[in-house]
């Protein structure tokens, strides 16, 4: 794995790998902080049984987490359900799904896609009113204020995150996509592929076009010669680079592995971008279920084209976990990789961030491998590099060269141009970032 530092300083380093898991010793009954224990005795309200509170209290002290994140992560309890009988509790009435035409799209309101709280909802024949997202934690206060007011009271109904979030993503679909393709241009054109040359580059090429076509007109001899010995050069220094990395990897002593953080567990968004993939929809999944990580702290996003029925209907056929979501990139120009990530990128939970391939087979231990490298590392590490291994080197002899290429390049030049702070390329699939909050 190789680690890129943020583009301020364009040094690299070496990353280390990781491949044990530690588990961390559960909190003792006595330790157990107090908003655990009022969550715990909400669920045994609900009718939860005391084993199952057991188990996910263990699993909240361990994650950092609360007792309500990690019994919704389980799947013990249906999220229309529980969030049902909280609205039951607060007296307000239960709406499983909202109407996106009547959302109001107001500056800032992509921060629920974040943390879905509350979304004001506007209505025709009557006064505005707010759709919120109750918690256990905010339960008894919300409570108490809604039995103060009865005004409150009659212009709020309760929601499911899920519901909010997909009415939100509905409502600002259109906008959303004129920023995602227009922002960059806007704000650093510079930095935008939508004008491949700019004035002043044309120039300098067509000078130097010019001036070679001249030089060989007058001087073909010496043209030539010049442009062997460069390229001979270049060439040459290819070859050097390759070597330096190849004696380094056979001189690499070992290094400590980094031992596993202590403390709460972060999010970690995963973002797989699909297009036209239906075939491989039951491995993505598959692969994804067999992460290491706590599904309380997993924020997978699957980005599809909207159109892209076939692709969406078999997500749709797919048991998703409640870790899932699928957002649905709205129809428009360019239709590429880069414009569906960034679509989704203001909704990401995660403190860490990777990118996926729809065809990857993820080391179930790679979230926890890149946590406890980014943890290990210095702070201004902002990506790491997976290394990607070809799977079917055995088929035939092309896709054993292939394999060999892939190995040469994640395994010894890679991590030395990392480690020499040298420029070096990501790989498109299997780069975590972090600090993307």
């Amino acid at each position: 794995m190789t680690l890129a530092e943020y583009p301020d300083d364009m040094a690299f380093a070496t990353a280390i790998g990781v491949r044990q898991e530690t588990v961390l010793p559960p909190a003792e009954e006595g330790q157990v902080p107090d908003r655990l224990m009022d969550e715990a005795r909400l669920f045994r309200r609900l009718g939860l049984s005391k084993p199952l509170i057991s188990a996910m209290l263990v699993q909240a002290g361990r994650n950092g987490t609360t007792l309500e994140a990690e019994v919704l992560a389980s799947g013990a309890v249906s999220h229309d359900i529980y969030y049902e009988a909280l609205a039951d509790i607060l007296g307000l009435p239960f709406h499983p799904a909202l109407d996106p035409k009547e959302i109001e799209d107001l500056p800032g309101v992509d921060s629920q896609l974040v943390e879905p709280v509350m979304v004001r909802l506007r209505q025709p024949a009557r006064a505005p009113i707010t759709a919120i997202v109750p918690s256990a934690a905010r339960l008894d206060d919300l409570r108490e204020r809604l039995q103060a007011s009865g005004e409150m009271r009659s212009r709020m109904i309760a929601t499911t995150p899920t519901a909010l979030r997909a009415a939100l993503w509905q409502a600002g679909r259109g906008r959303r996509l004129r920023e995602t393709v227009e922002q960059l241009f806007g704000t650093a054109p510079e930095a935008s592929a939508r004008i491949t040359l700019w004035g002043q580059q044309g120039f300098y090429i067509g000078t130097a076009l010019t001036l070679i076509a001249m030089l060989l007109l007058t001087q073909p001899g010496t043209v030539l010669l010049l442009l062997h010995i460069v390229l001979g050069l270049f060439f040459s220094a290819t070859v050097v680079i390759r070597a330096v990395a190849l004696f380094a990897k056979w001189w690499e002593r070992y290094r400590p592995r980094p031992t596993l953080p202590l403390g709460r567990r972060p999010v970690y968004s995963v973002f797989v971008a699909l297009y036209r993939e239906a075939a491989v929809v039951p491995q993505l999944v598959a692969t994804l279920d067999r992460l290491r990580w706590p599904a309380s702290c997993l924020d997978i996003k699957l980005i599809c084209e909207a159109d892209d029925r076939e692709t969406l209907d078999a997500l749709a056929a797919m048991p998703l976990g409640p870790q899932y979501e699928v957002v649905e990139v709205p129809p428009g120009r360019p239709r590429t990789k880069p414009k569906a990530l960034a679509y989704a990128l203001g909704a990401a939970r995660g403190d860490y961030l990777v990118i996926y391939d729809a065809e990857d087979r993820v080391d179930p231990m790679q979230l926890e491998e890149a946590w406890r490298t980014f943890t290990a590392g210095p702070a201004h590490i902002a990506c790491l590099q997976a290394p990607l291994i070809i799977t079917n080197a055995r088929e035939n002899w092309i896709s054993a060269l292939f394999a060999v290429e892939y190995a040469g390049l994640f395994r010894v030049l890679l991590p030395r141009l990392a480690a020499a702070r040298m420029p070096m390329p990501l790989g498109g699939t299997s780069n975590h970032f972090r600090g993307i909050m």
